[in-house]
């Protein structure tokens, strides 16, 4: 079910071209983090979103789930806290490592590494909601020591060089520069030890899209407030140029495929009790309901759009 391609690569291998904005290395060996704005429309899109996804989501899960034999179909809790232990399993850490979640969105990946692999978790994020939401679970959950929420964007943490023994990222790293992500990439880099692990999932362009599903892929991307999606070689060429060896992806396709079905029927729940309601859907939120609808689409295009998990280790 799951397809495993291992990438055996070593520093300065060439990078892949993608298409639209080939892949151009701006950060070699940086020292220090570059200073960044974050996209507006981004906090935008995850203020006027928030109560869809708290729908997804009460405990702020903001990723699919990872489904397995003999978990329930219906389980999407069990599913969303079993994708947060599937990339963290791959960090192959001990308890009480420093790891990096970077695009942590309200925390909850963070507060269940802390609860149940006892790791010490830096959180990034650009939504200042997100943040005193996440600080308010903390406390409540007695996690205040263990996981601490920053406000600041993960492309500059700014965290010392070397200072964390590994990095994950839950559909976060598509929103970096790109379809290489080469600046998020740079920085996960720079701040994880010498031998320390990156692990993440995403959905990742496989080619160029053409005709009425290049149109998909942009108004999905438009209203996720996304950059663009991220393109799988362009991808890997940036973690070869950063210095990531031993680089690894695993397609996760069918098994996140149970908790997307979920998302249908929430979408169609959730249009019900407005429309009783009598209120209607602001054009961000719309939006946002357009792009979850043409994503299950996408995620049906094998040919073009994989749901991936990378990991890779730092040189």
């Amino acid at each position: 079910m799951n397809t495993l391609l291992a990438y055996r690569t070593a520093p300065g291998s060439a990078p892949v071209p993608s298409w639209d904005a080939p892949f151009t290395p701006e950060t070699s060996a940086r020292k220090e983090p570059i200073n960044r704005r974050s996209d507006p429309r981004v906090q935008a899109h995850f203020h006027a979103s928030a109560t869809l996804y708290k729908q997804w989501s009460p405990e702020g899960h903001l990723h699919f789930g990872h489904w397995r034999w003999p978990m329930s179909l219906f389980d999407r809790k069990a599913m969303l806290e079993a994708m947060v232990l599937r990339v963290a399993d791959e960090l192959r850490l001990t308890r009480g490592a420093c790891i990096a979640d970077l695009g942590c969105g309200y925390g909850a990946a963070a507060r269940l590494l802390a609860h149940e692999s006892g790791f010490q978790v830096d959180a990034f994020t650009v939504v200042p909601e997100q943040v005193a939401e996440g600080e308010r679970a903390c406390a409540a959950e007695g996690l205040a020591r263990h996981v601490t929420i920053h406000e600041r964007d993960f492309r500059s943490t700014g965290f010392d060089a070397g200072s964390v023994d590994g990095v994950i990222g839950l559909e976060s790293l598509c929103y970096g520069t790109g379809t290489g992500k080469g600046d998020v990439l740079a920085e996960a880099a720079r701040i994880l030890k010498s031998g320390g692990r990156i692990a993440l999932v995403d959905g990742f362009l496989l080619k160029r899209p053409q005709g009425w599903r290049r149109r998909m892929v942009r108004t999905v991307e438009r209203g996720w407030a996304l950059p663009c999606f991220a393109q799988r070689d362009a991808f890997v060429a940036a973690m070869k140029h950063e210095g990531f060896t031993d680089i690894r992806i695993t397609d996760l396709s069918w098994r996140v495929a149970p908790s997307a079905a979920h998302g249908l029927w929430l979408m169609i729940r959730g249009w019900l009790n407005r429309r009783l309601k009598s209120e209607r859907l602001d054009a961000l939120e719309q939006a946002h309901l357009r792009s979850c609808l043409l994503g299950m689409v996408l995620g049906t295009q094998h040919d073009l759009f994989r749901y991936l998990m990378i990991t890779a280790r730092k040189g």
